[in-house]
């Protein structure tokens, strides 16, 4: 979407400065402005994903981690006292 967008704006530039026709060139702005809306809209989506899974890291899978951390310490203590008692 971005590279179509680019291209677009460069063509837009270019019937601009050759000073093409007002019909060609309304329709080139008319298609950049909906290829800059679609981008807003997808960049929103991508920032609301983007936080869902931050909020999903922090309240789900970080603790998680820690009860498996603290689990991995206990097994690994109890071995070692298994081994080092005589």
């Amino acid at each position: 979407m971005k590279i179509e967008h680019e291209k677009k704006v460069a063509l837009l530039r270019k019937l601009e400065a050759r000073r093409a026709d007002y019909v060609k060139t309304e329709k080139i702005k008319k298609e950049v402005e909906k290829l800059e809306s679609q981008m807003m809209v997808a960049t929103q989506g991508i920032e609301t994903t983007s936080a869902e899974i931050i909020k999903l890291r922090e309240t789900e899978l970080y603790p998680q981690l820690l009860e498996l951390v603290k689990g991995l310490v206990s097994s690994f203590v109890f071995v070692l006292v298994l081994f080092v008692s005589p």
